[in-house]
């Protein structure tokens, strides 16, 4: 039984010896260059090549949700046209939403690039080198392939509670704008 114990016990020290020891980790980069090199390679392991595809598909179920919402505020004599307009303009939206998420996939090779030189200039080598472990990691990956998940339910929430401040918002400028004076108008004499 003792040697059991024992065997058990060196096995365990080795994998943790081999999961934690020098071998595994990411050298500290010393240098400017090489620091942006890890953040570049952090910033590129951050992203996940689905997260385009999430984040467009919940702002595209979120707006096709929102769409009753339109109609429900028109005069009851324009309700049905106004249902129709909106079910028609579902192949749009969703056109507008392809194009644009294939224009914002296009962009990330060099958003990523930004965000890996933002990354050099603001974080230091050990951390860098940290952050480059944690994201390659199997728990470092799977946080980034969640995230957009948690951002567009997120974000939802954040647009229901913002709605009615916008609304408020639009209505006040409106108000303001109103009481302004015509800008083409004859200044009044003194």
């Amino acid at each position: 039984m003792a040697f059991r114990t024992m065997m058990l016990a060196s096995a365990a020290f080795a994998l943790v010896a081999g999961c934690g020891g020098a071998g595994s980790k990411t050298p500290v980069p010393k240098t400017e260059a090489e620091k942006a090199a890890v953040a570049a390679e952090i910033a590129t392991l951050m992203s996940d090549p689905r997260m385009i595809d999430q984040m467009f598909d919940g702002m595209g179920t979120q707006a096709m949700g929102a769409m009753p919402e339109m109609c429900a505020s028109a005069p009851a004599d324009q309700v049905a046209s106004c249902q129709a307009r909106m079910a028609s303009a579902e192949p749009i939206i969703r056109q507008v939403m392809t194009e644009t998420m294939d224009e914002a996939k296009g962009m990330m090779p060099g958003l990523m690039k930004e965000l890996g030189a933002i990354m050099a200039r603001e974080y230091t080598g050990e951390e860098l080198a940290v952050m480059k472990d944690f994201y390659g990691s199997p728990e470092g990956k799977s946080i980034t392939q969640k995230q957009p998940a948690v951002m567009t339910e997120y974000m939802g929430r954040v647009m229901e509670e913002m709605q009615p401040m916008q609304a408020s918002v639009m209505q006040k400028m409106m108000q303001r704008l109103s009481t302004m004076p015509d800008p083409a108008a004859p200044a009044a004499p003194n």
